[in-house]
């Protein structure tokens, strides 16, 4: 019944997801002392503008972050509707977003990935529509200007621009000026940061930043103890995806060209996020916005698949149950 509920139209499923994100985000306000992540640590210069504003220890920050978290959720609707991933008008994307982003209790305030992920969809936006464009030297140079103002948010964003030339070769034939705009699109920001600082601050505050920078890209990786809620919410979701993928390859030939070329950029976004997560220092769990970008895609996919009603609402009601485990137990 559940999975019937979500995987429909209906306007009513919006007030049905945006009760569950409160539900998920609510505990918060109880407690708004959070852990420290990366992008405290490495102060980059558009989040150090931000983070003036909203205090991180503070309700503003809680009800900013969910606002942006709701937000990017009916953006993969709007992605669904124009690039036509799943063949069905729905909201299941958005609902599994909010679930799964908002999974990590400690994460749930304005932070520098949940901003920049923002840039990180506008730069999708650009990528998924070159595909036949027959003029597309605009749009991959604005495609590097927004995941470079995403890395001015956070570092470790600046490594998808590596999605933009696997995209060019997955959408496109091989144009070389193609790739040369997208990359003088992701230098264009950096050139006007460091001249601001370099006219503006003295060498130490240009130094700094070239040093954050730097750091941002540090391979040695510790990874901290978790409760033993989210080792399950996490074990159960990996079980579920990797189903989901087998769904999908099986099915895979059955799906239109297109789609199936951005269901393979929607893979290597996935699975760049994973590298960033094993092996750079200063990546941790606040990736989770970014990822759960193609594992909503994957599993409204799993859905719409399988027709199995039972089995669909048992991974709800689990990944729920799942959710409703950690706020109990494992919120700090």
């Amino acid at each position: 019944m559940i999975s019937s509920i979500l995987k429909s139209n209906r306007p009513g499923v919006i007030i049905f997801i945006v009760l569950a994100g409160i539900l998920i985000w609510g505990l918060s306000i109880l407690n708004t002392n959070v852990v420290e992540i990366s992008g405290d640590i490495l102060s980059m210069p558009l989040y150090r503008l931000f983070g003036n504003i909203i205090p991180v220890n503070s309700l503003a920050s809680i009800f900013v972050g969910f606002a942006f978290v709701l937000f990017q959720a009916f953006l993969l609707i709007q992605f669904n509707r124009k690039y036509i991933l799943i063949n069905y008008r729905t909201y299941l994307p958005a609902f599994f977003y909010i679930l799964i982003s908002g999974s990590f209790i400690p994460l749930q305030r304005f932070n520098p990935t949940l901003i920049g992920t923002i840039f990180i969809f506008l730069s999708l936006d650009y990528i998924f529509s070159i595909y036949r464009e027959e003029y597309a030297l605009n749009k991959l140079y604005l495609a590097g200007f927004f995941i470079s103002i995403a890395s001015l948010f956070w570092v470790p964003f600046s490594v998808f621009f590596i999605v933009i030339w696997i995209s060019l070769s997955v959408l496109r034939p091989f144009i070389g000026r193609e790739w040369i705009v997208s990359l003088l699109g992701f230098l264009t920001p950096y050139l006007f940061v460091f001249v601001f600082y370099f006219v503006v601050f003295d060498l130490s505050e240009l130094t700094l930043l070239l040093e954050n920078v730097k750091e941002g890209f540090s391979f040695i990786k510790e990874f901290n103890n978790i409760h033993l809620a989210y080792y399950l919410f996490y074990g159960f979701l990996l079980f579920i995806i990797l189903n989901a993928s087998y769904v999908l390859i099986m099915n895979f030939q059955m799906k239109k060209i297109r789609t199936r070329k951005y269901f393979v950029i929607n893979w290597w976004l996935f699975v760049i996020c994973l590298i960033l997560f094993f092996f750079f220092k200063y990546v941790s769990f606040e990736i989770i916005y970014l990822i759960s970008i193609p594992i909503s895609f994957l599993l409204t996919n799993y859905f719409y698949t399988l027709k199995r009603n039972w089995y669909l609402n048992s991974i709800i009601i689990i990944l729920i149950g799942l959710i409703v485990y950690i706020q109990i137990t494992a919120h700090y």
